[in-house]
């Protein structure tokens, strides 16, 4: 009886290793898996700042506030359709010269927020930016604003300045 205890004590004493080995085992690939996820996180953000230094540029821009009321009848077919072809949205759309940012452009305003230029006006020359906005009372609120910060974050189409 006395050895069916010890081999009863040395079976669980091995069973006993060999699970805190697993476990000891389990919490090391675990630990490792964290420290490579770390590792490619901290990369990720190491690119996004080289990436955002290597294409933000900072200008200064005129800005006023358009409606599809201005150029096009309610009834026209094109009633609301930007240069580029696409339908004026709020909270996207602003007109440009596009010599200076070209269709496709997304920028920050300052004050405004994230757009893309998906139109062009025959009044804007240089470094004026018309915003979209729905309502005539939304523009004469909106005003003029001069000498606004504007960073582009992505050019657009026929880009040919960086």
């Amino acid at each position: 009886m006395g050895e069916l205890i010890l081999s009863l004590l040395l079976t669980l004493s091995v069973f006993n290793t060999e699970l805190q080995s697993v476990s000891q085992a389990r919490e090391m690939k675990n630990t490792t898996i964290i420290k490579q996820e770390t590792k490619v996180a901290k990369l990720d953000k190491v690119e996004q700042v080289k990436h955002k230094q290597d294409t933000y540029k900072r200008e200064r821009f005129e800005l006023t506030a358009y409606t599809n009321n201005q150029g096009r009848s309610v009834n026209s077919k094109d009633y609301g359709r930007t240069a580029s072809g696409k339908m004026t949205k709020a909270g996207e759309t602003i007109a440009t010269d596009w010599r200076v940012l070209p269709k496709g452009t997304v920028v920050y305003i300052d004050g405004v927020g994230r757009r893309v230029v998906q139109d062009k006006g025959g009044a804007i020359k240089g470094h004026k930016i018309d915003v979209y906005v729905r309502t005539e009372h939304e523009a004469v609120q909106f005003g003029r604003r001069k000498n606004i910060k504007v960073r582009v974050i992505e050019w657009g189409e026929n880009e040919h300045r960086k």
